[in-house]
């Protein structure tokens, strides 16, 4: 299939060279995958529907949901016998008590104003014992001014600290993870990385040269990305890792929870 040709959810082998933002949000549902392996799984603000590829490879059932009506639609392209996708709101959600083992909640929470009540709805749902995998952007790193976030689309960022804070309200939290990019990997695809990046010369002209490479049209960028760093030239799902170690440093933090 050409690479031009708008991919569908996970079903695009080459989908990830289209965006700078595909390895850093696929690798959150491979993480997520040992912990649906055989479960009944919600994966709520499921948007186009791309983590439904990765989820129903594992997991017994998947029902995604967004709130979004064409993002719905679209997400229902990757529906099968065990994925199926409902139009619905987060915080009033159309599901009996304990209907899910698992729930997988990635970057929604900072979107939310009612984020208390998104939280208890989503521990409702939540079969005794079962998890919530939730992740956020980490407020020590994007450091909103005055509490309000640099990106308008965003409600509310949390420091790991505050995130514990809330999420025990509902939750007892088994891990706490900083999710970063490797280090192997010398310029980040994100302006608000690339804007920290030391102002030596050495490092500027990495990020001139980088800034270059993008502009150029996509098979010559990816074939001069593979002969010089011998892999694609947007970070993959790969290059990103998980560490209790970073996550009061990390861009994004990520929270493993068990229903109390």
């Amino acid at each position: 299939m050409p690479i031009a040709e708008r991919f569908n959810g996970a079903n695009i082998i080459e989908a990830g060279q289209l965006s700078p933002y595909w390895g850093e949000h696929v690798a959150r549902y491979v993480f997520a995958l040992p912990y649906v392996e055989n479960k009944n799984v919600l994966d709520i603000a499921c948007g186009t529907g791309y983590g439904l590829g990765f989820l129903k490879s594992k997991a017994k059932r998947v029902t995604g949901v967004d709130v979004d009506v064409e993002a719905a639609r679209e997400a229902r392209r990757e529906c099968s016998e065990n994925a199926t996708v409902l139009l619905g709101d987060g915080l009033e959600l159309p599901f009996f008590d304990s209907s899910f083992d698992v729930v997988t909640s990635f970057e929604t929470l900072e979107h939310v104003h009612e984020r208390g009540r998104f939280l208890e709805e989503l521990c409702r749902v939540i079969r005794p014992d079962g998890r919530l995998i939730l992740s956020t952007p980490n407020a020590n790193y994007t450091r909103p001014v005055d509490g309000r976030p640099s990106n308008p689309f965003h409600v509310f960022e949390y420091t790991p600290r505050e995130l514990k804070a809330e999420l025990s309200e509902y939750f007892e939290i088994e891990f706490q993870f900083g999710q970063s990019l490797d280090e192997t990997i010398r310029i980040s695809p994100f302006f608000q990385e690339q804007e920290r990046l030391p102002k030596a010369i050495s490092a500027q002209s990495m990020l001139l040269g980088w800034k270059v490479m993008n502009k150029m049209p996509l098979a010559l960028r990816e074939n001069l990305s593979k002969a010089i760093w011998k892999k694609p030239f947007y970070p993959t799902e790969k290059d990103y890792f998980f560490s209790p170690e970073t996550v009061d440093s990390a861009p994004v933090q990520l929270a493993v929870c068990r229903k109390k």
